[in-house]
């Protein structure tokens, strides 16, 4: 079993990568039990930032490494709060504040329609390159937060072709069409094709 390190300390991200893994070769160690560091999203895309995660976690483990960096595109904000997403209000993390920001950014628009954006990055000590997986999820941002599940965005964002928020639905349903569960499935079918 390939032990790879996740550089994340999100418990919400945390606890689906865990399921996701589950039944697989895989088993992930959380980078908290390396460092309690943070890593600096300093790039200018998801693409850079899961990249910086994954090579930091490789360089403090020695491990094979997974970086992941996701966020939430608005049509009508050029695709804001994109990679800054986490800290939209300014401080990172905390999701009343950045839900809050976002509908009164939105207050005016007519153009809702959003998708959650999700790019997974792993790094091997033994290998070149880095291997990358995608994953979208498209519906549209309402006005007023509903439901108790999910974390971040989930309460304010609509599945398309559905009437229910994120944080409505089962954990079971949104991880099966969660942007990360996309990419995360994508990035182990890659892998396995590697033979990992």
């Amino acid at each position: 079993m390939l032990k790879i390190v996740l550089a994340s300390k999100n418990s919400g991200k945390l606890k689906e990568f865990n399921y996701l893994f589950k039944n697989t070769n895989f088993e992930l160690i959380p980078i908290s039990e390396f460092t309690n560091e943070e890593i600096e999203e300093t790039g200018t895309s998801y693409e850079e930032n899961a990249f910086i995660k994954a090579k930091f976690a490789l360089d403090i483990s020695g491990l094979p490494s997974l970086g992941d960096d996701s966020g939430l595109e608005v049509e009508s904000l050029n695709g804001e709060p994109g990679i800054f997403s986490a800290r939209y209000a300014g401080e990172k993390g905390n999701d009343i504040l950045n839900n809050n920001k976002l509908l009164d950014e939105l207050s005016l628009k007519k153009d809702k329609s959003a998708k959650f954006v999700s790019i997974l990055s792993f790094l091997h000590p033994e290998l070149k390159t880095s291997l990358f997986s995608y994953g979208e999820l498209f519906g549209k941002i309402i006005n007023s937060p509903r439901g108790k599940g999910g974390f971040g965005y989930d309460p304010i964002f609509q599945i398309k072709n559905s009437k229910l928020t994120l944080a409505e639905i089962s954990e079971e349903k949104r991880m099966k069409i969660s942007h990360r569960t996309i990419s995360t499935l994508k990035m182990i079918n890659l892998l396995n094709e590697s033979k990992m």
